[in-house]
């Protein structure tokens, strides 16, 4: 157990661990604060992150509920194991995280590619989903903008055999892994000036550690990590936290899942932010999140 950090404030002192769960593909790096109080939250990062991205908003949320994040398997430090990842193996991950780890039903939240496994978590697991948030979720990409031929083509070039392969070992040279993780996060953010050296050096970690293929197989399943739920699947409470100036999964994505899946839910569209509302505008953030905790909290189970 490594204490990750710790903090003393007028309100609380609380203190973040990193630990590990071994499960059923291996082992999963998770952090998590103390003391336990207000909601369970477990937080689900996008493709090719980690828990780290979380950092800006950690304080903030473990001040007032319990703060979890792991890492999904083949990302981060977590395990990679064999075999296509989808959406069911990482939202049974999430579960076994959830029974053993947190114990009882906690409030998902899912980032990107990680809203389609809290999606996935809140439909095949509602006895566990105390609530869920999705931020900037993907999965409704090939219904909104369905793939070009070029795409589709590309996307065939990937899955040919030696041809993903090959691409994927050009990013084993250290300078070609910060410098493509750079630009992916340049792409994905609205305010460049986040986009910084520390932040660059954490997504880089684990890609120089156990190399790229992981992620490889991820892209591979592309057109399989999209939402299959329908309206009346979704029962728990859920917020849909966007940035305005997202370019790569715009609001109207927020608005079709809204309409087409989770009409019940809450939507909370943030200025000047694109992708990674949690890391660019965390003040904004916070602001849509932690008073919708707070009301679900007080709210009767």
């Amino acid at each position: 157990m490594t204490a990750a950090t710790s903090e003393q404030t007028s309100e609380h002192r609380h203190s973040l661990n990193e630990h590990h769960l071994i499960g059923e593909h291996g082992q999963t790096r998770y952090w998590a604060s103390q003391p336990q109080h207000g909601l369970p939250v477990v937080f689900i990062h996008g493709y090719a992150a980690l828990i780290d991205h979380w950092k800006r908003i950690i304080r903030p949320v473990a001040r007032e509920h319990t703060f979890y994040a792991l890492d999904l398997y083949g990302f981060g430090h977590s395990a990679r194991p064999t075999g296509v990842p989808t959406r069911e193996r990482w939202a049974k991950q999430v579960a076994d995280f959830i029974r053993e780890v947190v114990g009882g039903p906690a409030v998902v939240v899912g980032h990107s590619m990680g809203g389609v496994v809290a999606i996935e978590v809140a439909q095949r697991y509602p006895e566990l989903t105390r609530g869920l948030v999705l931020v900037n979720s993907s999965g409704m990409q090939v219904t909104e903008r369905p793939p070009s031929a070029l795409d589709l083509m590309m996307l065939g070039a990937i899955r040919a055999p030696l041809i993903g392969e090959t691409v994927a070992s050009l990013f084993t040279n250290p300078l070609s892994v910060k410098w493509s993780v750079r630009q992916g996060l340049l792409s994905a953010y609205h305010r460049k000036e986040q986009v910084t050296n520390d932040l660059v050096d954490s997504f880089s970690a684990p890609l120089r550690k156990y190399g790229p293929y992981s992620y490889l197989a991820v892209s591979r399943n592309f057109l399989g990590l999209t939402i299959d739920a329908q309206i009346g699947e979704i029962t728990a409470p859920a917020l849909l936290i966007w940035g305005a100036e997202d370019r790569s999964i715009p609001p109207s994505d927020a608005e079709a899942i809204k309409q087409r899946v989770i009409p019940h839910a809450e939507l909370a569209i943030l200025p000047g932010t694109g992708h990674c509302p949690f890391d660019e505008t965390p003040d904004l953030f916070c602001d849509a999140l932690l008073p919708w905790l707070g009301r679900l909290d007080a709210a009767p189970v």
